[in-house]
């Protein structure tokens, strides 16, 4: 059984960036893929990879999937451009289907967060809390982990709202872990692109260890 399934979120529409920043470089790699071969050396069961479109060229690109056919799967939300809920929601809808205890939501414009991060997360987890999120020291930030108690609320938000929004209304209980903030970076700007290839080329010896 999958009781432990990623979702993670790749079907934006880049809008402040002006172009699909996944397909960005970031060295020698498109950026949404650069996180992946972490999620994938985890300890979740199974990844679902939400784009707006099943022929992804960066998605396409990404060598690392190669080496776990079975522990992921491309799915594709036709509503994404309505907002980052419906991806969500998709991914949701799958992860129950497959029999999911606990989703853990990731963004693919975080290309720094690393498997370390992820366990930590998910042994909190075992300490039965609805959700477990990771924090910068001021915002809560995915990875975020829900146990099934919280399926039904994900399942009804709207619009642009991500999972973080009924964190900040108080709607489960649960508790953060707090992250260096240079890994739970997301990357929405020209000049937040710019600033992650400067940090990834500083920290190459590390990054091409992962």
């Amino acid at each position: 059984m999958k009781e432990i399934i990623g979702i993670y979120l790749a079907a934006g529409k880049s809008r402040r960036m002006g172009k699909c920043k996944l397909s960005l470089p970031l060295a020698v790699k498109p950026l949404g893929t650069i996180a992946l071969k972490e999620i994938m050396q985890s300890n979740i069961d199974h990844l679902l990879v939400v784009t707006n479109d099943i022929r992804a060229d960066w998605l396409n690109s990404a060598d690392v999937l190669r080496a776990y056919l079975n522990k992921w799967e491309n799915i594709v939300c036709l509503q994404a451009h309505l907002g980052q809920s419906y991806s969500l929601r998709t991914g949701i809808r799958r992860a129950e289907q497959l029999g999911a205890k606990s989703v853990i939501v990731f963004l693919a414009d975080q290309p720094f967060v690393t498997s370390k991060m992820i366990n930590l997360v998910i042994n909190e987890a075992r300490n039965d809390h609805v959700y477990v999120a990771s924090s910068d020291g001021k915002v809560l930030k995915p990875p975020i982990l829900f146990n099934e108690k919280a399926f039904d609320e994900l399942m009804i938000i709207n619009g642009d709202q991500g999972a973080r929004s009924l964190l900040r209304k108080g709607t489960f209980s649960g508790t953060s872990i707090q992250m260096s903030p240079d890994y739970l970076f997301d990357i929405d700007t020209v000049e937040e692109y710019e600033y992650a290839k400067t940090y990834y080329l500083g920290n190459i010896n590390h990054f091409l260890s992962l």
